[in-house]
């Protein structure tokens, strides 16, 4: 089920996802607070100051839990993002690399050249989108692209000479490090908020808007409650936007490695 809802919330715009989430935890936190009062505190008007102080005490102290805790997923998910994006740059400079080494041997590398610019094409038509979906893969067609690119590299190095190892050398380099590249995409894409970080943020903000019902629901008081759970569901939006480096709008671009082949 959740696997349908991130993959319809790829779709969105940014903003209408942060818009939805606030939106959903402002209007849940407010019926919350209303149903606990009318359920369950109103049974106890009367209460003795120390119940008062902790019941704020642990009201505040689950906010920061769970700020604490969107605190880090926030983080790690701009970790994930810049790694990511950094491991492209460094694949379409390999990727450069190997097309200039493959244009200098003239007609024997053209087919190498044709099989790197598909699998460059194909990787951003094709494997990006898998990558942004959930669960998430590699294109089977860009394996054969490169697979193609090895045979044309491995035709092109048996026509070289001794004297041009370290070309051949060289060649194997750069296409073992963009294998190895392409693999940690889908390490990057796989590497999602499990889904027990979404039940736990969901108990604290139940737990929190259910112990801003202790007093009688009066305007005021519901829309401060309603915003600081508005609030919660902001960062919420946010960890959804950043925790597929492959989808929306705040990803990483394919558009990195096609400008690799246009030089």
């Amino acid at each position: 089920m959740h696997e349908s809802i991130f993959n319809l919330l790829g779709w969105l715009p940014d903003i209408a996802i942060l818009a939805i989430a606030a939106g959903a935890f402002g209007l849940l936190g407010g019926l919350i607070a209303f149903f606990s009062h009318r359920v369950w505190f109103r049974r106890w008007v009367q209460r003795a100051p120390h119940e008062e102080k902790l019941a704020d005490t642990v009201h505040t102290s689950l906010l920061g839990f769970a700020a604490f805790v969107l605190a880090l997923s926030v983080t790690d998910a701009f970790s994930v993002l810049s790694k990511v994006e950094d491991s492209v740059r460094l694949e379409a400079l390999e990727i450069a690399r190997l097309d200039r080494e493959l244009e200098a041997q003239g007609a024997a590398g053209e087919a190498a050249r044709r099989a790197l610019a598909a699998y460059v094409r194909d990787v951003a038509r094709e494997e990006w989108p898998s990558l942004g979906r959930t669960p998430s893969a590699l294109s089977p067609r860009v394996r054969q692209h490169l697979d193609d690119v090895w045979k044309g590299v491995r035709a092109v190095q048996h026509g070289l000479g001794e004297d041009y190892k370290n070309v051949r050398d060289d060649m194997s380099a750069y296409l073992t490090t963009i294998e190895r590249y392409r693999a940690s995409r889908l390490a990057a894409a796989t590497n999602n908020i499990p889904a027990v970080f979404w039940g736990i943020i969901g108990l604290f903000g139940i737990a929190a808007s259910f112990l801003s019902g202790r007093d009688q629901p009066s305007r005021y008081g519901t829309q401060i409650n309603m915003i600081q759970m508005s609030a919660i569901g902001l960062v919420v939006g946010l960890i959804v936007v950043l925790n597929n480096p492959f989808r929306g709008e705040t990803s990483v671009s394919p558009a990195i490695m096609i400008e690799a082949l246009k030089r």
